[in-house]
């Protein structure tokens, strides 16, 4: 990996600023990924495009705010068969339903890792979801650094709750989310 020492949420009262501080994703370098089973065995997909928005209060954790946005006609199954099936009709159903989003709603951390809890829109149904945040520090980069970090996000949804219920016997129906985004201080 390209990271060794992760940055604690709830640390360092010196140099903290009362506001939350934003972050701009750079989407060369992120992925937004997701795992699901197919046949039995795991397979991973990804969104090519999407956005990012970050914003972290070091001081105050709970007035940290994500938000994700996925563009659905991006969407990876990992191979070509995988693709066409989850941008179809019976999963994502990507014309009808171009956008998947999530928009948190609290952020609370203990020792190096953030819950958020939020709420994420698949093909139009708004569900709460929990996920779980850490923060990492690049390689090599000072004990304090804020300016260039990475944001693992992960967590599980079962796509059945949102109606993409599409090729039960084939995959199942958790997915796991892994978000790996590299974040730079505006």
């Amino acid at each position: 990996m390209r990271f060794l020492f992760s940055l604690f949420f709830v640390i360092i009262a010196s140099a903290a600023t009362a506001a939350p501080i934003k972050y701009d994703v750079n989407k060369d370098t992120s992925d937004v990924g997701f795992i699901y089973t197919f046949g039995g065995k795991d397979i991973k997909g990804a969104f090519n495009d999407f956005d990012i928005d970050v914003a972290i209060d070091f001081k105050s954790l709970k007035n940290s705010t994500v938000s994700v946005s996925l563009k659905t006609q991006t969407a990876s199954g990992g191979f070509i068969f995988g693709t066409q099936a989850m941008r179809s009709k019976k999963i994502l159903s990507a014309k009808a339903f171009p956008e998947i989003t999530f928009l948190s709603k609290s952020v609370t951390g203990r020792g190096d890792t953030a819950q958020i809890l939020g709420d994420i829109t698949v093909r139009g149904i708004t569900k709460p979801l929990t996920l779980t945040a850490q923060l990492f520090r690049p390689k090599g980069s000072d004990i304090n650094e804020r300016d260039n970090l990475i944001m693992k996000i992960t967590g599980t949804l079962d796509r059945f709750d949102f109606g993409a219920n599409g090729y039960a016997k084939e995959v199942a129906p958790d997915l796991k989310i892994n978000i790996e985004a590299f974040i730079k201080k505006q």
